[in-house]
């Protein structure tokens, strides 16, 4: 603690050039573990002069002080240090930096506005500093996302997509994105097929089980505008053959689909498909909706698949917890709004305990 007391007055703007990389080196390399971010994040007056840094007229010390918060933020003691202290420049200088296409340090900003969001205390406070900084943020930084080619210095802007997940934990920010008049979950969503990039498919898959999980909005999710149904659908199915019944129920963009048809490698982003359909499950017109358009027969190849040695056990009890409600009647389901059943607590409990093991 002591030492980083001592070279504070090193990593100043107005230290010498010398003086600030060495000292920023020590300091980046000590937010390579836990115990090292704690001791940062302990001296205020040395955030506050990393933070500073991330303006250095030289490009080194710039880039080596966006990459030391880049590390910071990555754990939620660090993200917190950074949140509640210096939102009000960290959150304006990461959008210039995602909004300028000639930024060399885009990518490593977008990951520092993502890592910072990800608690769910302090994703409003994020949002709020972005919205006060610029009304139409999450319009604009949509339209960064979808243009692959934007950033003009090889920037890929993959972790907007996380972001976005981050930003729809909110109420706020789901509003944002459910805008018709924006359409930017439109947008969005064909990320989800996204083969260039994990990061931005799972950002693009988080974001619309998040989105999912509001019942206020399933009619238009299922409806002809937008309809989710295929973009949750077609990562869950593979090669399979099915019979021609079945592939006049299915969405067009899953008929007849081949012997080359791949089915999303990522079992974390197949639980979140799973989950969207779980979500989606909560209404009786929902159902419907489901079961008239093939879901069932797509789950139902789906769960052979995850009873192989490629499947996982997680997924499978996912998947069949989706399956176990669409296979049901009506009249045996007896309630129209599932999410308005109230559970008894000593219930709960139980559910949460199986759901922790299911995670192991």
């Amino acid at each position: 603690m002591e030492a980083l007391r001592e070279i504070t007055p090193f990593l100043s703007k107005s230290a010498r050039l010398d003086l600030k990389a060495v000292s920023l080196t020590h300091v980046l390399g000590l937010t390579g573990s836990k115990d090292g971010i704690s001791l940062i994040c302990q001296c205020t007056e040395l955030l506050a002069n990393l933070v500073d840094l991330c303006a250095d007229e030289a490009d080194t010390i710039r880039k080596d002080a966006v990459l030391t918060l880049v590390n910071l933020s990555a754990e939620q003691d660090g993200a917190e240090a950074l949140v509640k202290q210096f939102a009000g420049k960290i959150v304006p200088m990461a959008y210039a930096g995602i909004m300028d296409e000639n930024c060399k340090l885009a990518d490593p900003w977008s990951m520092v506005l993502c890592n910072i969001s990800r608690p769910e205390t302090l994703v409003e406070s994020v949002l709020e500093e972005l919205l006060k900084h610029e009304e139409h943020a999450i319009e604009k930084l949509t339209t960064c996302f979808t243009r692959v080619s934007y950033n003009k210095q090889k920037g890929h802007l993959n972790y907007l997509g996380p972001l976005f997940s981050n930003l729809s934990q909110t109420k706020r920010g789901r509003e944002i994105i459910c805008n018709e008049s924006t359409d930017l979950l439109a947008r969005i969503l064909p990320f989800v097929h996204h083969e260039g990039s994990i990061v931005r498919r799972g950002g693009a898959v988080g974001l619309l089980k998040n989105i999912c999980f509001d019942s206020s909005v399933h009619d238009w999710l299922l409806g002809g505008t937008v309809d989710v149904l295929p973009f949750i659908l077609l990562p869950l199915a593979g090669p399979e053959e099915l019979d021609d019944d079945t592939n006049d129920k299915l969405p067009v963009e899953l008929q007849y689909l081949g012997p080359d048809k791949k089915r999303e490698e990522d079992p974390d982003i197949r639980k979140m498909l799973l989950e969207s359909l779980a979500q989606l499950c909560a209404t009786r017109k929902g159902r419907e909706y489901l079961r008239e358009r093939g879901t069932y027969e797509v789950l139902r190849e789906l769960h052979k698949f995850e009873c192989s040695p490629d499947g996982e056990k997680r997924v499978l009890v996912t998947c069949e917890n989706v399956v176990d409600i669409l296979i049901r009647t009506e009249d045996e389901i007896g309630e129209d709004n599932l999410k308005a059943l109230e559970i008894p607590e000593d219930v709960i409990s139980k559910i949460e305990k199986m759901d922790g093991g299911n995670e192991q």
